[in-house]
């Protein structure tokens, strides 16, 4: 309450100096504009502001009253716009600071509540308890399960190409991730993200292959002795041979909270892969037999005619992977809009991917929010798009909802401020996620996130016109479940 006298002081001292620069009328609308503020009628208070704004009113009492009426209503985008456009009045007012520092917590953008906190007071500092200097935000620990369903059978028909010849694929068949993460303060405009992520990939290399004998047909009984005749026989055949990969991820993030109306992130991911795999090598070799010999057994003659085979071996490799994201987030009119690129190195291929979003508040507020962020990426030969959408809902005091979806070939794309990179071979065209988060108490919070996939993934068979492999795709669905627990201190 001592920011409402505070403001109705400074009515009282400086009203006459504004009136004498309104309208004949302005006298009448700011009494009803200040009754209604006294009265703590807050929607009134909107509803004579704007009809003051319309008229052409513009003084540093309208936009303070407004947005304090706006903050009281939890319509804190609205709170927002009027509390910044009283700082352009009156810059250094310690009410409409500490209201708008209020209103960035409220929206969740704490970078740009960090940056206003150096404008408050130290009295405005204890009452709000901002963070001075480094300080822990928050613990996390999330472990989580995926499996693959691939809609078809891994027969010999399905990989061994139009020619029915020779064909491969790895097929993915389950994973094991856990995440852990720490986010802290440096100072109060200046934030830290780092974490840890462990993934376990079953997978599973797929041959489909004629096997080729050489058998004897039947024997001829001459006089001189007995011929044998051959043939060289084919059957089709499946091998599988199971893998493990391990992978693991370094993420670091840090934010800086430029001003109340500009923020930057900066971000960088590195993954190292380990991981064994089989290979195929055509062998040469020969085969050979008895052609035919005497009764008298004085001669045999042998022959042999050249037959390749395939060899199976596995390897063992390394690699590492990374990606480097800088954006930068404005606050408009509608909310948050953000422009960021990052470049990164896949599977020994650079790209660069640029991002425009925009996250916008129906009610002004984080009861409902959106946010759509349309995403460029460009290397290796491609030019693609891709578009995410995600909805927020607040389901009670304690409980919300997200759920998002994205569109496009997922393959070599970063997501989340490259905190998810898409570094698998499989090429996922939708993904739809749903994470459930409840506050159990004032440090404690959990949450259970689905998220089902589908795409396809390529495989190879031989075309025997010119003895080239050549590339082809089987469709594929994957579920994801992840549980996690988060500690705020």
């Amino acid at each position: 309450m001592y920011k409402l006298a505070i403001i109705l002081l400074f009515a009282l001292l400086f009203s006459s100096k504004f009136s004498q620069s309104q309208n004949p009328d302005f006298g009448r609308q700011d009494s009803t504009l200040y009754a209604f503020f006294v009265q703590e009628n807050w929607q009134q208070v909107l509803t004579q502001g704007n009809l003051m704004l319309e008229q052409g009113c513009d003084y540093y009492f309208l936009h303070i009253r407004m947005g304090i009426a706006a903050y009281q209503m939890k319509r804190y985008l609205l709170a927002r716009k009027y509390l910044r456009r009283a700082l352009l009045l009156y810059a250094k007012d310690p009410v409409a600071n500490s209201y708008l520092y209020g209103t960035y917590l409220l929206l969740n953008q704490k970078n740009e509540a960090g940056a206003i906190s150096y404008s408050l007071s130290s009295t405005e500092k204890e009452i709000w308890k901002v963070p001075i200097g480094f300080k822990i935000e928050s613990l996390h620990l999330d472990i989580g399960t995926q499996t693959f369903d691939h809609q078809h059978s891994i027969d010999f028909n399905t990989i061994s190409g139009r020619d029915h010849y020779y064909g491969q694929s790895r097929e993915y068949d389950q994973q094991t991730l856990w995440d852990a993460g720490i986010r802290f303060q440096f100072s109060q405009g200046v934030r830290a993200y780092f974490g840890i992520q462990k993934i376990h990939i079953r997978a599973d290399d797929v041959f489909a292959f004629q096997n080729y004998e050489l058998l004897r047909d039947s024997t001829v009984i001459e006089d001189w002795g007995e011929s044998y005749f051959y043939k060289v026989d084919s059957s089709q055949q499946v091998q599988r041979f199971a893998h493990q990969i391990e992978q693991q991820s370094y993420y670091g993030q840090l934010n800086f909270g430029i001003n109340e109306n500009f923020s930057l992130t900066t971000a960088l991911h590195v993954i190292r892969w380990d991981q064994t795999q089989t290979q195929a090598e055509v062998v040469e070799g020969f085969a050979s037999d008895t052609a035919f010999y005497f009764y008298d057994g004085s001669e045999t003659s042998f022959f042999e005619i050249p037959m390749s085979s395939l060899e199976f071996n596995s390897i063992s490799f390394k690699s590492t992977e990374w990606a480097f994201y800088l954006g930068s987030q404005f606050q408009s009119s509608m909310g948050e809009t953000g422009i960021s690129a990052s470049i990164a190195r896949i599977s020994t291929q650079e790209y660069l991917q640029f991002n425009f979003g925009q996250t916008y508040y129906p009610f002004g507020n984080l009861k409902l929010y959106g946010s759509s962020t349309l995403s460029f990426l460009s290397g290796n030969q491609r030019n693609d798009w891709l578009f995410s959408q995600s909805l927020y809902v607040k389901l009670y005091k304690q409980n919300w909802i997200e759920a998002s979806w994205s569109h496009g070939n997922h393959s070599s794309f970063t997501s989340g401020n490259a905190y998810l990179v898409y570094n698998t071979p499989y090429e996922t065209k939708n993904r739809i996620n749903t994470v459930l988060f409840a506050q159990l108490s004032k440090h404690l919070k959990l949450r259970l996130s689905y998220s089902w996939l589908d795409g396809q993934h390529s495989f190879s068979s031989t075309d025997q016109s010119n003895d080239n492999l050549i590339e082809g795709y089987l469709p594929f669905q994957s579920n994801l479940i992840t549980g996690g627990i988060q500690w705020n201190f």
